[in-house]
């Protein structure tokens, strides 16, 4: 499934296979988020497949947001698809949802 970014409501939904061959559409997108503004809603619950390339570019999202103050919520802790791949590596600190 081609990877799709949404805007929905101000939460960017992910949507589609998160993978080596579409992470430059994923960095890109949030960093230019994260440029433009302070609080940054990301949505995971609708990855379908996520590799090694995919949690790599995540990781760099996370630490360009904490190294310029941003705040950056990801959701779906609760995707199964997804969630063992950034428990084994120690990527779950990522997933927030207290916002």
């Amino acid at each position: 499934m081609e990877l799709q970014i949404h805007n929905k409501q101000g939460t960017f939904e992910v949507i589609g296979n998160f993978t080596s061959k579409n992470t430059e559409k994923v960095r890109d997108h949030f960093n230019y988020l994260l440029d433009h503004y302070e609080e940054v809603v990301m949505c995971l619950k609708k990855v379908k497949e996520i590799d090694q390339n995919a949690l790599n570019t995540m990781n760099e999202i996370y630490k360009k947001a904490s190294r310029r103050s941003k705040i950056l919520f990801v959701h779906g802790k609760e995707n199964k698809a997804i969630a063992n791949a950034f428990i084994n590596n120690q990527l779950a600190h990522i997933f927030r949802n207290d916002y």
